[in-house]
């Protein structure tokens, strides 16, 4: 068939399936191409969750939720337009991962907010290194015998805490 004056060509003509949504700028369906950047960017939160999580766990529980949110979505979308979603399976694994350890920090640090308070208070108030080795000698049992470690094992660890 030619194309006609006036007459817009039928797609099969133009190369694409009629069935298909129409290309986007890119010469790729649409779904594919917003599923593929969804999979990235969950796959890039999941690296953000797992690194946040470990220095500042506040900001780790949200990004490790929003990179759960969009790797589930990047999957079933890709799914939808029966494509791949490079990095949302990734996303969705370190997001957890990361989700995981922001709520362990958040729950041990609940667990133990008396007795990190008042530590925190003790040093703030000790004047002296002597001072402030009283402090560990008060607070360091409390801490153990709520985690219910061996007697003196925070001792090894020195000034970290």
């Amino acid at each position: 068939m030619s194309e006609q004056p006036g007459r817009p060509a039928h797609p099969v003509e133009q190369g694409r399936d009629p069935a298909g949504p129409p290309p986007g700028p890119s010469g790729r369906p649409p779904g594919r191409q917003s599923a593929e950047q969804a999979g990235r960017r969950a796959m890039w939160l999941g690296v953000a969750a797992l690194v946040t999580s470990l220095f500042f766990y506040p900001l780790g529980l949200v990004v490790g939720v929003a990179a759960l949110v969009i790797g589930i979505r990047a999957r079933r979308q890709a799914r939808a337009a029966r494509v791949i979603a490079p990095g949302a399976v990734p996303g969705i694994v370190l997001g957890s991962v990361g989700l995981g350890l922001a709520v362990l920090a958040v729950a041990s640090t609940a667990y133990l907010w008396p007795e990190l308070s008042g530590y925190q208070d003790c040093l703030g108030a000790a004047n002296t290194g002597i001072d402030k080795t009283a402090c560990k000698h008060e607070y360091y049992p409390k801490i153990e015998k709520k985690l219910h470690a061996p007697a003196g094992s925070m001792n090894k660890y020195g000034d970290y805490f």
